[in-house]
């Protein structure tokens, strides 16, 4: 039996500089198999400077909790290990909006920082084309990275876009001499 639910809201207000939105949800649930609550707050805030040029200014952050899915909980030898918990990810992500005209026509350029802390990672090894998961929350780890996107009409007519994306990802892994594949949330 799981049990889930939400609550969010969103303010939007005006000053003499800038538009503001102000966004708050937390989420929560309850899964049986494995007698874990899971509270995952989340927060984001944007403000839209009133500047001759179209910006937009965005930070977020918040928590997110994947129960295991049933591949998780076998172990290497196919035991279910009931005492799994969620992986979890605790994000923060800044970002910009920029609107723009080129060519006679609209464009918008987005950026993106973010860092995400990891936790309770459920790791595996991959077996030739089988993953063998540790059923157990026993590594932790990071990813970071920037992300650039500009789109629009590139060719009058055609939307398309251009972007860019570097990330960094490591994982550590209790009592482990070999590396193994990082598991990822969902």
């Amino acid at each position: 039996n799981r049990v889930q639910g939400y609550f969010q809201n969103s303010w939007y207000f005006e000053t003499d500089s800038a538009e503001h939105s102000l966004t708050a949800g937390i989420r929560s649930s309850f899964w049986d198999v494995n007698e874990e609550v899971i509270v995952s707050p989340r927060f984001s805030y944007s403000i839209k400077p009133d500047w001759k040029r179209d910006f937009l200014f965005r930070f977020a952050l918040g928590a997110y909790s994947q129960p295991p899915f049933y591949r998780e909980l076998r172990d290497l030898n196919g035991v279910i290990n009931r005492d799994v918990k969620s992986q979890k990810a605790y994000h923060l992500v800044m970002g910009a909006d920029y609107n723009f005209n080129a060519w006679g026509r609209p464009f918008k350029f987005v950026g993106e920082l973010y860092y995400k802390h990891l936790d309770d990672l459920v790791p595996y090894e991959i077996d030739n084309v089988r993953i063998r998961y540790y059923a157990d929350n026993i590594a932790h780890g990071y990813a970071t990275g920037i992300d650039l996107k500009v789109n629009g009409e590139f060719v009058k007519g055609v939307e398309s876009w251009f972007s860019l994306s570097v990330m960094q990802t490591q994982e550590d892994i209790e009592n482990e001499a070999k590396p193994l594949e990082a598991s990822t949330l969902r």
